[in-house]
């Protein structure tokens, strides 16, 4: 029974921490993001970047319903904001992280781990 208070008092803490620490992404990728219109295609994005971090083109249009363009464009204000940042270096099949996320995700696992 203690064994079983300890480790859900862990989870407890550990979820609680972790919801936090991805809260704080948000808004950091919020604040970035000041300069962009209210309309903008990025702002659709952001919410999707805490359950997958590291997204695509034909993620957006799967996922959000966005054309290639508008997926396009949205990754590029995303990218200029410093929100994401395009890790293939390739001019197709590039994909783009949040490291601010997988950052915390890594954490987190190394956490639990130890």
């Amino acid at each position: 029974m203690e064994r079983f208070t300890a480790a859900s008092r862990f989870a407890a803490s550990s979820g609680s921490g972790l919801v936090d620490d991805l809260a704080d992404q948000v808004d950091a990728s919020r604040q970035s993001m000041a300069g962009l219109r209210p309309q903008a295609s990025a702002w659709k994005v952001l919410p999707c970047l805490v359950a997958q971090p590291v997204i695509n083109a034909r993620f957006l249009a799967d996922s959000l319903g966005m054309n290639d363009m508008t997926a396009q464009r949205a990754l590029g204000q995303l990218t200029e904001a410093g929100v994401l940042e395009e890790r293939t270096g390739l001019r197709r099949n590039r994909v783009w992280q949040h490291a601010g996320i997988l950052r915390v995700l890594d954490t987190y696992a190394q956490r639990l781990r130890g």
